[in-house]
């Protein structure tokens, strides 16, 4: 009995409610129906539009990386160029660097031999005037003048 109180109720309500909204109810539900289905046609829209962006983002930042990972690789390799010429530049300059020395070593032999000749000869020099000295006994004066001759011939 309490379903078939319920349920008498319900056709109560419904035909209390028919009567006095009457056609104004069918309208306001079809718009309702109206606005829940362009509603659900708006919320797919806005669905495949974020769908589509998102997806466009996706790809963009894709390529961003693709872009970041071509310079990296690009910088890597200028870097490897340039390591490569710097190493091969401080080769050149070690090279330069050891054939300058040598060059410098080789002169500075010869100056050394140069000099060594020069004292050679001066201390034959003074010796053969010593001995000229010893054997003419010259006086103290002439031995002077001729100490002094030879100090100006060793300045230059």
């Amino acid at each position: 009995m309490a379903n078939t109180t319920q349920v008498s109720e319900v056709e109560n309500l419904s035909r209390i409610r028919d009567i006095l909204f009457g056609d104004e109810l069918q309208s306001i539900e079809q718009k309702l129906g109206a606005a829940k289905d362009n509603n659900i046609n708006v919320v797919e829209k806005l669905k495949y539009e974020i769908e589509n962006r998102l997806k466009d983002i996706e790809l963009l930042q894709q390529e961003k990386l693709n872009e970041a990972g071509r310079v990296q690789e690009s910088n890597f390799k200028i870097q490897s160029e340039l390591l490569d010429e710097l190493k091969q530049e401080i080769a050149d300059l070690n090279g330069t660097i050891n054939s300058n020395k040598e060059q410098f070593d080789v002169k500075l032999a010869n100056l050394e031999n140069t000099a060594n000749q020069t004292i050679n000869q001066l201390k034959e020099d003074y010796e053969l005037i010593i001995n000229n000295l010893k054997s003419s006994k010259v006086d103290k004066n002439s031995l002077a003048d001729m100490l002094n001759d030879l100090a100006e011939n060793l300045k230059k």
